[in-house]
């Protein structure tokens, strides 16, 4: 860690312009001009780099909300890595086998791996003077201290999901929905890991300055926004740790497989293509089938640690199980995990909720009315001879969508919970708690200049279990279901709208 804070050093004393600068490799994660002169990274009268290169390819080229995020964000730590690598290179004593560390949040060989590490938390370091890797923009819980829950990183959901590419509205996937090249949320289509953990840490670390207003900018942590989370040390080890799970999902299952449509392999048609600086100064293109080994000679990297931390277990096999109780012979007639074929499943409206719901630093709930004669597909799929004369694979599962989400909080966190008793404390149910949701990227959304017009985004919730535990409980009326928002970060008044809250079912 010593020499990856020397080797920040080195990136952060070169000019803007050197594309092997700190600020260049951040800036082609996101920038906002006036946003990184309040904050001190452009000096009053510096220009931000006058290059076409910069201004129409480089800057603001990072993918999300899409099935690109994986293979764009593991070609960019490449680039990151071997220029870092290579300016510790340069500095007396350096290691010859210099690597990029991870931040496993979820590691059980330290006692308490969701803290901050250590050298990134005070502005002190052996070799005296500021340290490098310490920022006073990183204000988690609002005063400094970062403090991440384990459902703040769970991985279950991603890990455990067999297919990549998701659908609208239904299951995202692990990776996402397909998409175009998209840097803001155009579209909302981000894969389970996207959203957990990787927004979520983004929001818990960068957080807001407590005290003030979380809906204006110039109090929001540098990892609380896209346009300028790269410019965090700690960025680097996050997205380390996210391209490392990666790996886990592709080998706790050899059905696991990455898209084969020439559309994903190839990366995005047009005139936006993925490239990035290299040590030389030079800039390198790339595609997604370039990033899909990476022991190949572009790559040459492994993880320290891999492994399976669910043991093998599979979300449908897991769910059959539990199925079973209710219907008998369930797992018999279970179907494979990943299906073989590019077979879409269905995705059908359920219900919403009457009108917009705005979320306050109290709990929220809103009501969802279910259209009968839907609902009762849903309860039907749970027949053992239904399901199993349709050849598919499970009963249908069901997705909240919280549509059309408004804000200028990025670091904004709720959690979500679905079905709770009417004046039930939510933190006595954790079975009810659906997921919980980060707004990283909000602002963008919410922007009426951007692509999108301000339409917000989009999240996706799966409460299948849910809605099992009711046919389990023989309680399965699906007419009136209840959803509570919980802040788990300061929200502000009036700062976050959701346009519609809406449940869907899917049908393989």
């Amino acid at each position: 860690m010593l020499w990856y804070a020397r080797g920040v050093q080195a990136l952060k004393a070169r000019p803007f312009p050197d594309v092997t600068s700190w600020r260049y490799l951040a800036a082609i994660h996101g920038i906002e001009e006036q946003i990184w002169r309040e904050f001190g990274w452009l000096k009053p009268a510096e220009q931000l780099p006058q290059t076409p290169e910069f201004k129409n390819q480089d800057q603001g080229q990072c993918q999300h909300h899409g099935w690109y995020f994986v293979p764009w964000h593991r070609g960019y730590l490449a680039a990151f890595e071997a220029i870092v690598r290579a300016a510790i290179a340069k500095l007396p004593g350096a290691p010859v086998d210099w690597a990029l560390p991870y931040w496993d949040y979820n590691s059980k060989a330290v006692a308490n791996p969701r803290a901050l590490p250590e050298a990134f938390a005070k502005n002190v370091w052996p070799d005296g003077g500021d340290n490098p890797l310490f920022d006073k923009r990183r204000y988690g819980r609002g005063d400094g201290v970062v403090v991440i829950r384990p459902q703040d990183v769970d991985t279950k959901t991603a890990l455990t999901d067999g297919q990549f590419e998701g659908v609208t509205n239904g299951s995202p996937g692990f990776g996402g929905v397909r998409t175009p090249f998209q840097h803001d949320a155009d579209r909302d289509h981000e894969g389970w890991l996207e959203q957990v953990p990787h927004d979520v840490v983004h929001g818990r670390v960068g957080g807001s300055q407590a005290g003030q207003d979380p809906n204006d900018w110039r109090f929001a942590g540098l990892m609380s926004m896209p346009e300028t989370a790269g410019l965090d040390p700690i960025f680097w080890l996050h997205h380390a740790n996210i391209d490392r799970l990666w790996e886990v999902w592709r080998k706790r299952d050899a059905r696991h497989k990455n898209p084969t449509l020439s559309s994903w392999l190839n990366g995005p048609a047009g005139r936006h293509k993925f490239i990035l600086p290299q040590p030389d100064g030079t800039r390198k293109r790339f595609a997604p089938k370039d990033m899909l080994d990476t022991t190949a000679p572009a790559l040459n990297y492994v993880y320290e640690d891999t492994s399976d931390p669910f043991a093998g277990q599979q979300r449908l096999s897991i769910r059959l199980k539990t199925l079973s109780m209710v219907i008998p012979g369930a797992q018999g007639v279970a179907g494979p995990e990943v299906s073989s074929v590019a077979k879409k499943p269905i995705v059908e409206l359920l219900g919403a909720n009457a009108k917009a719901v705005t979320l306050s630093n109290a709990p929220t709930s809103t009501t969802i009315k279910v259209d009968k004669p839907t609902a009762r597909k849903v309860t039907n799929s749970f027949k053992l001879n239904e399901f199993a004369a349709r050849s598919v694979p499970e009963p249908d599962r069901v997705f909240l969508n919280l549509e059309n989400i408004t804000s200028d909080n990025n670091a904004a966190v709720f959690d979500v919970y679905v079905g709770l008793p009417e004046g039930a404390d939510p933190a006595a149910h954790p079975d009810n708690l659906a997921g919980v949701v980060s707004l990283f990227g909000a602002r963008a959304a919410t922007n009426m200049a951007k692509p999108h017009g301000g339409s917000g985004m989009t999240k996706v919730l799966e409460i299948t279990d849910t809605i099992d535990r009711l046919h389990l409980s023989g309680n399965a009326d699906l007419s009136n279901l209840s959803v509570l928002f919980v802040p788990v970060s300061s929200v502000g008044a009036g700062g976050v709208s959701i346009k519609r809250v809406s449940i869907y079912r899917q049908s393989s």
